[in-house]
């Protein structure tokens, strides 16, 4: 009958909320159409707006394209007639060097007639003087085959001493004592014999003894180190037996506990197992000791597994017993699983009686909890809960004012005919109910904050849409402006583009001044765009970050920004074509500038070089000969080849040894770049008559100036001629580097008939040559002697063979990036721990001295060496590593 009777209660609310709701119908759809409504006529209207904004946009769209066509028709009208002045130019110069070539042809032969007359005579007289001669050549025969001989014996002796040294270069602990003394014997006996070689031999035998030795002692300390090594080796055996043998014992004493401690837990579990009617005290009595034992019996066996796995490494380090450590290992660890799974078994009874027990004590728990809550909210201690306790209940409880409306439902629903509140066996039924009603009433919280939230909503809308709209009419003009203005620098553009295409064709007929000037030229051109550009981008970026916060905006904008970017990456693709033709220039002119420079280097070390050996010197002493005091100056320099007949212009020499002032101009340093001297050099181009009168008394004063400095200009000259040349600077400039371009063979002697091979040198290696080139009469070519720099090795190589096959060509003293490699400020960084910079590819390097890192065939060859570019540097680079990869190739 309660049942009944809340049913009908139930029914009789629903009823009466549908009535409601149905009276509420009719105006929520009223409010609803008129929204519909004024939706359809806000979305048409939007169409209206969008359909006019796309017409106007395809209508100035299509106004611009066509003002764009007509510009690219006229810049194209003027490219055209641009190049086709440029071809009829062209063709005239081409016209004049054709007439130019005809006269230097028939110049040519002209001369090659007179040559042949001049050969025709000279033959005449050759012919005249062999007769003379041939009575000479009878009396220098004998001579010949006097010095042939002496030759002969000092080549043998030089085969003598080479012979040692090439076995006391291969000695080894046990031999280098008799070796060193063969050694001595054969240079008391045999060195003075050696002639002109001595000296070199002397040098060479002292390298070859401190090598030998230190190699002999690297060898004895190798050995002595080994010998150390085994002896702590078999130490170290020993103890790791000993120390793996206790680790066992220990290990074994663990496992004896934690067997001991599982088996307590097992059979203090043992009363948990049977049926034999414990009391829940005794249970919970028993099932605490288990927990004691079966806690003491895990963690027992967790140190046995914790030992085994940190102990283990240690214990495999007895490699001598490792087989019995593994048969050991294998016997206890079932031991282990054991007593684990043993004192598992007794935690786990525990813990399932343990559970039983506590859920019956929480149901009586919880049945006492309810008890003294509906105790605590019963006012008037009859065991029912009425309206106000409920009410009450409510709001101790759960803080919740509960609604009259749900009060009578709870009171319908849960009060039984009879009583006068909800007894004790519905006081869970009412917490529910209370739950219930406290949802309802989030429930039409939340549906109050969603109606406030949607209408706060669409206000922030449309305000966002009048926003963009507002900003969208402001921003349209601007956009048009930019396009215009990058519009503007496109002509710019192609002036820069057609004056570095002129430079790139001029390029290889201009000299050093012209290339820097019209490189300069060239970036003055371009840095007037590029500033505009510039300017544009940075008011673009500004553009772009306002429309990334209004992503609609973006949509409304988005063809005048393609525009605008597009524009805008067309023009700094054009204009970084164009600095690079500029950094292109710059660096060919530096090129030009050091290739000129190192062709009047080799002319210049070269007369000097066939000065020293023609008395029969070495041009490694070639800076005491000139001056004995031990200070040399260029009127030195000037003296001593003025008596061989071999001057050489002041300017040259002053350029190959400039003074400190000039060497810090060269290497870039100077306080007035090359641009600001190129810009002051340039000839002026005045705009009117005053402008150029200003200019000739301008010409006029400079021209007094020039003539009251002339004395100090005469005085410096001067200077320039008396400053002291270190040796350094002097023996770099004369030095002479030969690059292989076909493999030949490095030898130990002059004559090719009684030389030895020292080994083979691949094309592309370079030599340092030491003396030469000299005439080996017993083939015919010529020979230098000198270092490779590869591993340091000397010798002499032929130059070029008497069939007319090149083996060398001058060059190894310009080197050339082929890897990216690390520039560092010290000779054995080559790591690069302290990198200057990082050298790229293609990047051209002067060497300035060359070394190894070490003697032996561990160390790699290295360049100090100055960066050819307009930020110089000089620093010490990597040739090839180790492992044969090459970084640097000689130019």
């Amino acid at each position: 009958g309660d049942d009944r009777g809340g049913r009908r209660d139930r029914s009789e609310d629903r009823r009466r909320n549908e009535d409601r709701r149905r009276e509420e119908d009719p105006e929520r759809r009223e409010k609803e159409r008129q929204r519909e409504e004024r939706k359809r006529e806000e979305d048409a209207e939007r169409r209206k707006r969008d359909e006019e904004r796309r017409a106007q946009l395809e209508k100035e769209r299509k106004v611009k394209e066509e003002e764009m066509r007509k510009r690219e028709d006229e810049l194209q009208r003027k490219r055209d007639e641009k190049r086709r002045r440029e071809d009829e130019e062209r063709r005239k110069v081409e016209d004049e060097r054709r007439k130019s070539r005809e006269e230097d042809d028939k110049r040519r032969r002209e001369e090659m007639q007179r040559v042949q007359l001049e050969e025709q005579t000279r033959s005449q007289a050759i012919m005249k003087q062999k007769a003379e001669e041939e009575a000479k050549r009878t009396a220098e025969e004998a001579k010949r085959k006097e010095e042939e001989a002496r030759a002969l014996g000092q080549q043998k002796a030089t085969l003598s001493v080479l012979r040692v040294l090439q076995k006391l270069s291969n000695a080894t602990p046990d031999s280098f004592d008799a070796l060193n003394t063969e050694l001595e014997n054969v240079l008391q006996n045999e060195l003075p014999n050696t002639g002109p070689q001595e000296e070199v031999l002397k040098a060479e035998a002292s390298r070859v003894r401190d090598y030998a030795k230190q190699y002999v002692e690297q060898v004895r300390e190798q050995q002595s180190k080994l010998e150390e090594q085994k002896v702590a080796q078999q130490r170290h055996v020993e103890e790791s037996e000993k120390t793996a043998r206790l680790l066992l014992e220990e290990l074994g004493l663990l496992i004896a506990v934690a067997e001991e401690a599982s088996e307590a837990a097992h059979y203090t579990a043992a009363p948990l197992g049977n049926d034999s009617g414990l009391e829940d005290t005794e249970v919970v009595r028993t099932v605490l000791a288990v927990e004691k034992a079966g806690k003491q019996a895990m963690s027992s066996c967790s140190a046995c597994a914790d030992f085994l796995m940190q102990k283990r490494p240690v214990m495999d380090e007895a490699e001598s017993i490792r087989g019995e450590l593994a048969t050991t290992l294998m016997q206890m660890q079932p031991r282990i699983k054991e007593a684990t799974r043993q004192a598992t078994e007794a935690m786990q009874k525990a813990g399932a009686h343990k559970e039983r027990i506590a859920k019956k004590v929480a149901v009586s728990i919880r049945e006492e909890r309810l008890k003294a809550d509906m105790a605590r909210f019963d006012k008037d201690g009859d065991g029912l809960l009425g309206k106000d306790d409920i009410a009450g209940y409510a709001k101790d409880e759960f803080g919740f004012e509960i609604p009259e409306t749900n009060l009578d439902r709870i009171l319908r629903q849960l009060v039984k005919p009879g009583n006068d509140g909800v007894r004790f066996e519905d006081f869970q039924q009412l917490k529910t109910a209370v739950g219930i009603a406290r949802e309802e009433a989030r429930g039409r919280a939340k549906r109050k904050q969603r109606i406030e939230k949607e209408r706060r909503d669409a206000e922030d809308a449309q305000k966002r849409k009048d926003l963009i709209v507002r900003r969208h009419a402001e921003l349209k003009e601007p956009c048009a402006q930019m396009l215009e203005t990058l519009e503007s620098i496109i002509p710019q553009v192609s002036d820069a583009e057609v004056a570095a295409q002129k430079l790139s064709n001029e390029a290889g007929n201009l000299n050093v001044a012209e290339l820097r000037m019209g490189s300069n030229a060239l970036e003055e051109l371009c840095g007037i765009p590029r500033s505009a550009l510039q300017r544009e981008a940075e008011k673009m970026q500004a553009l772009a970050k306002e429309v990334l916060d209004l992503h609609e905006l973006g949509e409304l904008l988005k063809d005048d920004l393609v525009a605008l970017n597009a524009k805008r990456d067309m023009i700094d693709v054009r204009l970084k074509q164009v600095e690079g033709v500029v950094m292109n220039g710059r660096q060919l002119a530096l090129h030009k500038a050091f290739a000129e420079k190192e062709q009047l280097r080799m002319e210049v070390a070269a007369k000097l070089r066939v000065c020293i050996e023609a008395q029969g010197g070495k041009p490694e002493n070639l800076y005491e000969v000139i001056s004995p005091t031990g200070v040399v100056d260029l009127e030195d320099v000037q003296a001593f080849l003025k008596k061989f007949d071999c001057e050489i212009e002041v300017d040259k020499l002053i350029a190959i040894f400039p003074p400190p002032q000039l060497a810090i101009e060269a290497n870039g340093t100077a306080a007035k770049s090359a641009k600001e001297e190129e810009k002051e050099n340039a000839p002026k181009v005045e705009g009117n008559d005053g402008a150029a009168k200003e200019g000739d008394g301008a010409d006029k004063e400079d021209e007094k100036k020039a003539e009251d400095k002339a004395p100090e200009a005469a005085a410096d000259e001067g200077a320039k001629k008396k400053h002291p040349i270190t040796k350094e600077d002097f023996m770099r400039a004369i030095r002479i580097f030969y690059k292989v371009v076909k493999e030949i063979v490095l030898s130990d002697n002059l004559l090719i008939e009684q030389s030895r091979q020292i080994r083979r040198m691949d094309v592309g290696e370079v030599i340092e040559v030491h003396q030469g080139p000299m005439l080996d009469p017993s083939v015919g070519v010529y020979r230098v002697h000198g270092k490779a720099l590869r591993d340091g090795v000397v010798g002499w190589i032929t130059v070029a063979g008497n069939q007319g096959v090149t083996f060398l060509l001058p060059g190894g003293h310009v080197y050339q990036v082929v890897r990216p490699t690390p520039l560092t400020e010290e000779l054995k960084d080559v790591e690069g721990s302290n990198v200057i910079r990082v050298l790229k590819e293609q990047q051209v390097l002067e060497v300035l001295e060359w070394a190894r890192t070490s003697r032996s065939a561990l160390g790699v060859t290295r360049i100090k060496a100055r960066v050819q570019s307009t930020d110089p540097a000089v620093g010490w680079a990597t040739v090839t590593d180790t492992d044969g990869t090459a970084f640097l190739e000689a130019a």
